[in-house]
């Protein structure tokens, strides 16, 4: 098998998990691109044995939780000319059971959810973990779609994980949780509300309007989030007492630090928000 081969070549992809979110997503994705698409999920006629060994291109589109135990079960059908796929919100964990497979392996995180239609101008995290003569395949069609592709190793993409999905989950999840705690009423509340304000509800409200087991998977499961969140919880601690103490100074200092560490990005940010506020505004 050549990658040059195989880029005009009709695959055949097993997705094992294939009746969940993603699964149906990549499913439909490889389906338009003329491969042959097999499935296995509970009730399904075909066994993840069976799509192990009936394809060329496995990809494990399963929960956390059960991924690595699935892995471990379907290793000893694996072959060598084949190529496992994953994509789990966590990767250390998952990828060290791969390698104990016989297949060449890459290790994908979409940065996007199921709804999307299209991924032309989505992020998607790849580690190419062993691959020989499927080097380079999923990432040039991922690119040829329109996908941006960001390169890493499994233990550098758990760590920004912890920090861009732990960090952002912990803080809106927390909101969503404090505003329960004040019983504020949601409605009432944009009646009051900026355009900022009602972005980030509307942020908060789109996580929680999503199966809450797979937030608590990536903030538990990522040995990271300790350690990231006790520095969240440090500087929130910190800020409190400045507001407690009424230091205005303080705060301005408090302020300035972060504003600084945001250096350029802060003119983009301002003119990216003008934008939603714009958008929010002329919906209203």
């Amino acid at each position: 098998i050549s990658i040059l081969y195989l880029m005009g070549d009709k695959i055949k992809i097993g997705i094992i998990g294939g009746n969940g979110s993603m699964g149906k997503w990549f499913s439909n994705f490889f389906s338009n691109l003329g491969h042959d698409v097999i499935i296995s999920d509970l009730g399904t006629k075909l066994s993840n044995k069976d799509v192990v060994e009936q394809s060329d291109v496995i990809i494990i589109s399963l929960p956390m939780q059960i991924a690595p135990k699935i892995v471990k079960e379907i290793s000893k059908f694996t072959k060598e000319n084949q190529l496992i796929i994953d994509i789990t919100a966590l990767k250390e964990e998952i990828v060290e059971k791969l390698l104990k497979t016989k297949s060449e392996i890459v290790s994908i995180h979409p940065l996007y959810g199921p709804s999307l239609k299209s991924i032309s101008g989505q992020t998607v995290v790849v580690c190419d973990v062993r691959t020989d003569k499927w080097n380079g395949w999923i990432e040039k069609i991922l690119k040829k779609e329109g996908a941006k592709i960001k390169e890493a190793t499994p233990k550098k993409h758990d760590k920004m994980m912890s920090v861009i999905q732990g960090l952002t989950h912990f803080s809106l999840i927390s909101l969503g949780h404090a505003l329960k705690e004040l019983d504020i009423d949601i409605d009432e509340s944009l009646q009051y509300t900026s355009p900022i304000y009602k972005i980030r509800l509307e942020m908060v409200g789109r996580i929680l309007n999503q199966n809450p087991v797979v937030y608590s998977d990536i903030a538990i499961n990522n040995k990271n989030s300790k350690d990231i969140l006790s520095v969240m919880m440090k500087s929130m601690d910190e800020l409190k007492k400045i507001i407690n103490n009424k230091d205005s100074e303080g705060f301005i200092d408090y302020f300035n630090k972060a504003s600084n560490h945001f250096g350029e990005f802060k003119k983009e940010a301002m003119i990216e928000s003008d934008k939603m506020i714009k958008a929010v505004s002329e919906d209203e």
